[in-house]
């Protein structure tokens, strides 16, 4: 397989560069991904191993995180740190509103490299690269959570407001006391993943698996005056099936996927945002507020010496031996 592997290398230099340095669009949160995958490729087809007698077998191969890091590593011609880990992590996006009605934000879930504490991104690799549409790498991941169930617990004096500004709708807190809200569940879907590989237009690796995913999660928020302290902690796995190229190779996949997260972050302080007072003032009335005409209207104008204009032809065209009448303007 023969690659530009000198401006492969720098397009995936500057790329990475610039996702280390667009940390205002990832949201972080990164959580641990798991790949414990047997993939079965052709090894014998009909082969004559005697007289008459024909065989086919089948080699059977472990894909691990170590080999999809190791695969990612050469198909975008480059090294990850050491310690270098998959994780999910969620990646804030722009999408148009309906019909074209203005835009919103909203966050969706790619896979990254992250380095070894777990925390700071290295690379998206569900965005990868694109170069001229002839070179080509991504692993991507999708979800549809279809169904789910939790609960929702609020403790203390909490009183909600909604603001307009970048940070969204909040929680504020009531005369300086504090509150918590807890929140547990659990989430059941599909989720898809696509390994995607092509190099000087030449597609090597299509590799696409799927399975029913399931999520259980728990989250515990305090508010303060000063500061909202946020834990949370979630675990999900899905028993995964798919097919496709691997390595030029036609292959079948079997096997699980997990996720797992645990986090604890001490959010923005509330002083300076609004809070919804407990007593509003009374709403001003305007009632009987009388009309006011002008006492002394100017008089009407009349209009005179209106033209009235008769005996004006159809617009048709008029022989030129028998032209029409003349136009009489009267009251000139």
């Amino acid at each position: 397989m023969k690659s530009n592997k000198l401006a492969f290398a720098v397009i995936v230099a500057a790329l990475t560069l610039q996702a280390s340095n667009a940390k205002a669009l990832i949201l972080g949160r990164f959580e641990k991904l798991n790949f414990s995958l047997i993939a079965a490729q052709q090894e014998l087809e009909n082969s004559e191993t005697s007289s008459n007698v024909f065989v086919s077998t089948i080699k059977t191969s472990k894909i691990t995180n170590k080999d999809l890091l190791s695969f990612l590593a050469t198909t975008l011609n480059t090294n990850w740190p050491d310690g270098a880990q998959l994780a999910l992590g969620e990646v804030e996006v722009t999408v148009e509103g309906t019909n074209g009605l203005g835009y919103a934000h909203a966050a969706i879930r790619d896979i990254f490299v992250v380095d070894k504490t777990g925390t700071n991104p290295v690379f998206d690799v569900s965005t990868g690269i694109n170069v001229g549409d002839t070179n080509i790498v991504y692993f991507s991941m999708d979800s549809d959570p279809a169904v789910f169930r939790s609960k929702v617990e609020v403790k203390g004096k909490l009183i909600a407001f909604t603001i307009t500004n970048e940070i969204g709708s909040g929680i504020g807190i009531d005369g300086g006391s504090s509150g918590t809200t807890s929140d547990s569940g659990s989430n059941f879907g599909k989720i898809f993943f696509h390994l995607f590989e092509e190099q000087n237009g030449i597609t090597n690796t299509d590799l696409c698996f799927e399975g029913l995913n399931a999520i259980e999660f728990h989250s515990n928020t305090v508010y303060t005056t000063n500061k909202i302290t946020e834990y949370e902690i979630r675990s999900e796995q899905a028993p995964v099936t798919g097919d496709g190229t691997f390595n030029d190779e036609w292959t079948v996949v079997k096997g699980k996927v997990t996720g797992s997260m645990e986090w604890k972050e001490n959010l923005i302080p509330f002083p300076g945002l609004p809070i919804i007072p407990t007593n509003w003032p009374p709403p001003i009335l305007f009632t009987n507020i009388p009309i006011r005409l002008p006492t002394n209207p100017p008089p009407l104008t009349p209009f005179t010496n209106i033209i009235i204009i008769t005996n004006v032809p159809l617009p048709i065209t008029y022989p030129t031996t028998n032209p029409p009448p003349p136009i009489i303007i009267l009251n000139p």
